[in-house]
Parts: C-alpha cells; sequence; structure tokens
C-alpha cells in the first residue's frame, strides 16, 4: 500500500474521511466473508458428521447384518486348566467328552558341557604388527627362524645411508616386530614415506613417497629392499597403479600361536580350534554344514538354525540346545556327522540329552485322534490340549446368546447416538448470530469469540436435505418387512418388531429399543422377546435381520442404502462421502472470487477518494499561494 501525506494544507482527517466515505461498500465484502464462513462452517460439520456415519456403518452396522453372529457358539470345559475348547458355528449343541492321553512336544537336544571337559587347544591366528618375528609361526605351527636374520633397506641415491636391521634384534639396529620396524623407518629421515603392513598375514611394504610436480609429471623416493629371510629382493616404485608398483610383499604367511582351554569356548571360537577337520559334514533334516578353516560356533548354529531347528550356544554354560520349530513326531530331528568324534568333541554325540518328538492323543467322545499339533479341530470344536488329563473332561455346547445379543444392542446403540445428533443438526434453530467480522474479532477475547462461534454455527444444517434424505432412508429400511421360513417350513413377514425391537413416541424421531432389555429404563418391564428367540436355537433373528440367500434382511438393507448412498452423487470426491463435499467446494471458491472482486474495487474507490482530496489539497495550496502574494503587493505599496 502507497504512503499518503493528506491533509497537510486543509487540516482535515482524510484518512477517516476516506474510511467512511469506503465503508458502506466494506459491509458488502464483510457479508460475503460471513457467507464464506457459514458455508466452511457447514463443511466441517458434514465432515465430522460424515465420519461417525461411516464409522457406523463399517463397524456396528457391519456386524449388526451379518448372518454368521446370531449362529455364534460358545463351549465351556469342565477343567480348563486341561483343555480349552473353541465352538464354531457348526458344533452341536450338548455335552461333549474330551480326554488327553498325552500333549505334542517337539523335538529338543541339550547338547553336554564342553567348557567342562578340561582340555587344552592351540590355535594359529594370522601375525599382528605387535608380534615379535621370534614368535611367527607358519599355519602348521612351525617357527619361521625370523630371529636373527638381517633385512636392508637403502634409497635411490647415495647421500642417504641404508639400513642394515636384525629382526627379532634388541640393539640400536634391532626391530623385534613390525611395529618396531615401523617405528624405525618413521625415524629415520630418508625413510618416512616406507611402510610395513600385514595383509591375510602377508608382511608388505608400501612407498607412500609420490608427488605431483608444477608440470604434472610424477616423482619420489624408490627403495630397495634385500632379506633372503623374508624372500624379499627388489626395488619398491614411488608410482601407484592398478599393477600395485609401490609396494612388494615377502613370501610368506606370518601366524601366531595362541594356546587356550574349553573355559575359554565362546560363539566365536573356530571349529578347527576344537579339533575338528576342515571338511567334516554335520547333516540335519537332510540338509548339511561343511566345516571349513574359518567356521565359528556361531557361523555353525546359524547354518542349523536354516535346516529346520532352533539351534544356540550358551557361552556361559558351555552348551548346545537344539530344537524343532514345529511339534509332533513328523517334526523330529536328529543331528549326524561324517565324524563321530566331530559331534562328540561339541557336546552333541552320546553325551547330549534328546527329548523326541510326539504327537498328541486325545480322545473325543472316546473315539482317539492323533495330532502333530496340540490344537485338533473335530465336529465344529477347536479343541486345544494343555495337559493330560486323569478323568474325562466335560464340554457343555451351547448357543452364545449373550454375544449375539450384544451385537444388536451395540448397534441399537450406536444407532440411536448417530440419529440423535443427525437430528439435532436437522431441526437446530438459527441462534440469529453471524460470523464475526476483523474489526469484531480484535475486540473479543480468544473465550468469547469461542462462545460467538458456538451460536453461530447453530442452525447452519437445519432442514438440510442430504440430512433428511439419510434419516428418512434409515428409519424406512429397518421398518421394512422380511419373509422368513418358520420352522415347519411356512413363511411369515416379520419386522425387528417381531423381534421385540421397537421404536420409541414420535418426539425420539425413530430411536430403537429393546423390549425387556435390562438397561432400557422405559422397557425393562417388558418381556424380553429378542432374547427368548437367540436362546430358542430359531434363526429367525438371523433372517429379519441378516436374510438369506433370496431375502436380505432389514440390517442388510440399510448397510446396501448406506453404500448406495456414498455414491450416489455425481462428481463426488470420495466414495465414502455422504454429503456433497464437491458443491461446498464450489460455493467457497465463488466467495472467493467475489471477495477479490469487491476487494478490488474497494482499493479503486479509495485511490479514487484519495485523488480527489488531493486535487483538493492541490487547490487549496494555489490559493494560499495566491492570497500570500496579494499580501505581500498590499503591503509594498503602503
Amino acid at each position: 500500500m502507497a504512503m499518503r501525506m493528506t491533509g497537510l494544507v486543509s487540516g482535515m482527517d482524510t484518512e477517516s474521511m476516506v474510511k467512511e466515505l469506503v465503508s458502506a461498500s466494506s459491509e458488502k465484502v464483510n457479508k460475503i466473508k460471513q457467507k464464506k464462513q457459514d458455508v466452511e462452517w457447514k463443511k466441517e460439520i458434514w465432515s465430522g458428521l460424515n465420519t461417525k456415519i461411516y464409522n457406523f456403518y463399517k463397524t456396528q452396522l457391519s456386524a449388526f447384518k451379518t448372518v454368521s453372529n446370531y449362529k455364534t457358539k460358545k463351549a465351556t470345559a469342565s477343567d480348563e486348566t486341561k483343555v480349552s475348547v473353541k465352538a464354531g458355528s457348526g458344533a452341536t449343541n450338548g455335552t461333549h467328552s474330551v480326554s488327553v492321553e498325552q500333549t505334542a512336544s517337539s523335538a529338543y537336544l541339550t547338547g553336554d558341557n564342553i567348557k567342562a571337559y578340561g582340555k587344552s587347544y592351540t590355535t594359529y591366528n594370522d601375525a599382528g604388527l605387535s608380534t615379535k618375528f621370534a614368535d611367527m609361526v607358519d599355519a602348521q605351527g612351525a617357527n619361521l627362524g625370523l630371529a636373527g636374520q638381517k633385512i636392508t633397506i637403502s634409497a635411490g641415491n647415495d647421500v642417504i645411508p641404508a639400513l642394515e636391521l636384525e629382526l627379532g634384534g634388541s640393539g640400536d639396529n634391532g626391530v623385534e616386530s613390525i611395529s618396531a620396524l615401523n617405528a624405525k623407518l618413521k625415524a629415520t629421515s630418508g625413510y618416512e614415506n616406507l611402510q610395513a603392513s600385514l595383509k591375510d598375514g602377508k608382511l608388505v611394504f608400501t612407498n607412500s613417497s609420490e608427488k605431483t610436480l608444477d608440470d604434472g609429471t610424477k616423482a619420489g623416493e624408490i627403495y630397495t629392499i634385500e632379506s633372503a629371510a623374508l624372500g624379499m629382493s627388489g626395488e619398491v616404485g614411488y608410482e601407484k597403479g592398478d599393477a600395485d608398483s609401490n609396494t612388494m610383499s615377502a613370501g610368506f604367511t606370518a601366524k601366531v600361536k595362541q594356546d587356550f582351554t574349553s573355559t575359554d569356548i565362546s560363539t566365536s571360537t573356530k571349529l578347527a580350534d576344537l579339533g575338528i577337520k576342515v571338511g567334516t559334514t554335520f547333516s540335519v533334516n537332510g540338509k548339511d554344514f561343511v566345516v571349513d578353516d574359518k567356521s565359528t560356533i556361531n557361523d555353525f548354529t546359524t547354518a542349523l538354525s536354516k535346516m529346520g531347528v532352533s539351534a544356540s550356544f550358551d557361552a556361559s554354560h558351555g552348551r548346545f540346545y537344539l530344537n524343532a520349530s514345529k511339534t509332533g513326531a513328523a517334526n523330529d530331528f536328529n543331528i549326524t556327522s561324517s565324524d563321530s568324534s566331530a559331534l562328540e568333541a561339541l557336546g552333541l554325540g552320546s553325551k547330549a540329552e534328546k527329548v523326541d518328538a510326539r504327537d498328541a492323543i486325545i480322545y473325543y467322545n472316546n473315539v482317539k485322534y492323533t495330532s502333530d499339533s496340540n490344537t485338533l479341530t473335530v465336529n465344529g470344536l477347536t479343541i486345544t490340549a494343555k495337559a493330560k488329563t486323569d478323568s474325562v473332561v466335560n464340554v457343555e455346547v451351547a448357543a452364545d446368546v449373550d454375544s449375539a445379543y450384544n451385537t444388536i444392542k451395540n448397534f441399537i446403540k450406536s444407532y440411536n447416538e448417530l440419529i440423535d445428533e443427525m437430528n439435532k443438526y436437522y431441526n437446530e434453530k438459527d441462534a440469529g448470530y453471524d460470523a464475526l467480522t476483523e474489526d469484531e474479532r480484535s475486540k473479543l477475547s480468544d473465550t468469547q469469540i469461542e462462545k460467538w462461534e458456538e451460536k453461530a454455527k447453530q442452525g447452519l444444517l437445519r432442514r438440510d436435505s442430504t440430512l433428511q434424505t439419510l434419516l428418512s432412508g434409515m428409519r424406512t429400511t429397518l421398518n421394512q418387512g422380511v419373509q422368513v421360513t418358520m420352522a415347519d417350513g411356512s413363511t411369515k413377514t416379520m419386522t425387528l418388531a417381531s423381534l421385540g425391537i421397537v421404536t420409541g413416541d414420535y418426539t425420539e424421531n425413530g430411536k430403537l429399543h429393546i423390549l425387556g432389555d435390562e438397561d432400557d429404563d422405559q422397557y425393562s418391564s417388558e418381556t424380553n422377546t429378542l432374547k427368548n428367540l437367540l436362546e430358542s436355537g430359531s434363526d429367525i433373528v438371523g433372517q429379519v435381520i441378516g436374510g438369506t440367500t433370496s431375502t436380505s434382511g432389514v440390517g442388510t438393507q440399510m448397510y446396501d442404502y448406506l453404500r448406495k448412498s456414498m455414491t450416489r452423487i455425481e462428481g463426488v470426491r470420495s466414495t465414502q462421502t455422504f454429503y456433497n463435499d464437491k458443491t461446498l467446494d464450489s460455493e467457497i471458491d465463488d466467495y472467493d472470487d467475489d471477495i477479490d472482486k469487491w476487494d478490488e474495487k474497494l482499493q479503486n474507490l479509495e485511490d479514487k477518494y484519495y485523488d480527489q482530496f488531493s486535487k483538493m489539497e492541490s487547490a487549496m495550496a494555489k490559493l494560499q499561494s495566491q492570497q500570500s502574494y496579494l499580501s505581500s503587493l498590499f503591503g509594498s505599496a503602503s
């Protein structure tokens, strides 16, 4: 907005005058903004209501219309600590007998404590930088005989003296280890760029003196190494490249001997160090694991766990534990090896304790059944054996009246709460409060604004046609008559009222009640027809609510009605929307366009008035100038 300097000549409050002149038109913009706010609130209310209708449709109504919910059975065992039973809809009502001869179990093997064997072992690991030359051995444990041997290192010029060192020596020219050799090289001028390392047990010298000169050429020092003991003779260049021309390797692999005992065994211990030959095969369930020179205990248990058993090694107790992943004799296992001594070395041989797998043996109504699992399904019953029984366990199977009854009761509770809220919005009167303008909001506290807007939102859905259609549709479907087949094969038209589910008086706007329900203050003294029908074992309730293959029950009809209601609006954004959100968004967009147009008009009108006042100020300034001029003339004449 441009900065305006007004009223300097006239002394008038031009800004206030312009604001007053524009205010009448500004009120028109405020009215449009208020209408837009009403539509936004209307959409907000509908969005919250839509979520509740959809959740009701997906949960309570979905359960209400599902016929299988009225065929549920319950099974009660006389000793739940030994046997548990679940009844399917096809289970036969009455008393059933169950006994357990044995439960199913999985195969389990507990290894012997190999840490208690008191054995001594020797391993040969790759030498390290601090390993003394005198202690270095080959892969078979024979000493390499490096102690006292010589190594001569010279630079490529005569200025730098050659180094003549004794491997394993202790004097000024002695180096006990590779670390000591590197320290000597680092401390000697001209040899700082030559260092020794170990790679897979091999001694490697690396020349890092390469430099790039200004003209792009490479330059560096060239070292010559001579040592018969190390099998090294020749130059180590400085140029780095694919051929590693800046390195030289010894002709042997250096190891170091390490002694340990049974108590030192851990998951990282190599099998070969325990005396198990490389190439030994362990087999479980037809799958093999072959030992190599790097195989550890952890590698072994990991491999076994991929062979159908769970395997672990408890380092604190020194034992292997193996068990089958499933119960039953068919899932038993045995571990074998191409070398029986290998099993003994790991405590998995003669001293291991093995529990064989077994099947469950269950008697149902005096008939024997075997199962690889402790759970058996027979005659519509799912029987779970928990422990061996000393006597017969009686199982009572009956209709699960409470489950079916509560399904209906939960539906009615949710339905009544939903239509209560829908009727509230439909019948709610306008409280006579408009949305606040920006100027009005600036003069109120947050609490005052919140209370005001509660009033302003009232009545926005009064007599809403979509609400009316939904309420009418749901009520109509619930009052439909359904043709059911009676026990004697005859047919009869029945309604929810036939089941003892009725509506209250007209003031409740269609709320449902269950006659005789203990939680219903109005009708608790009546006979509970619904519960009596469920207890009788009749399928009438399921037919009226859910229906049959040829007839839709009232619950199914209501479910289908709401499903169709979500897709009946052309161009609606979501199939889960019961109201036309697209139309409301379009209204909001139209109001935004109107507001933009009016904002432009107001700006133009304001500019017009300021322009007029500006011209007035200019005219008055000229008049004042003329008056001053005339006054000066008259003053001169006198």
